[in-house]
């Protein structure tokens, strides 16, 4: 096991270390931190991929992880390979490195109310680079 750690005491993210790996699909490959979690009551967790995953041929394959606070079981990481080689190959060399991170959030409960219509702003229903380039 490898304990989940800052590299610096002012990062915001916790490093998560590959730990064992199993392929999914041809291309998808979820790795095993080896961890299961208990986070503090208001809080809940996003996993993102380390920027250093950059230098390899995979990349989250879910964009970003949320852990509940409820859920207590090993957090797996879904990653895709989108190389030329073999894939295992390559997802066995991530072993031991550390490949995610982990932030932890403070939840925000809300309340979701259904309406029939919503305010009028300047922005109005305008999207995907609606306000200039």
């Amino acid at each position: 096991m490898s304990i989940p750690k800052r590299g610096h005491e002012t990062d915001a993210g916790i490093d998560l270390t590959a730990m064992s790996v199993e392929q999914k699909r041809p291309d998808v490959f979820f790795f095993d931190t080896g961890i299961s979690i208990h986070l503090s009551d208001g809080y809940y967790v996003e996993i993102v991929p380390r920027s250093s995953i950059i230098k390899t041929d995979f990349f989250l394959a879910n964009s970003v992880g949320i852990i509940d606070p409820d859920y207590r079981g090993r957090i797996f990481l879904p990653f895709r390979y989108v190389g030329k080689a073999d894939g295992m190959q390559a997802a066995e060399e991530l072993l031991q490195q550390r490949i995610a991170q982990m932030l932890v959030r403070k939840l925000e409960p809300c309340r979701i109310e259904v309406v029939d219509s919503l305010e009028n702003t300047i922005r109005g229903t305008g999207g995907f680079g609606s306000t200039g380039s």
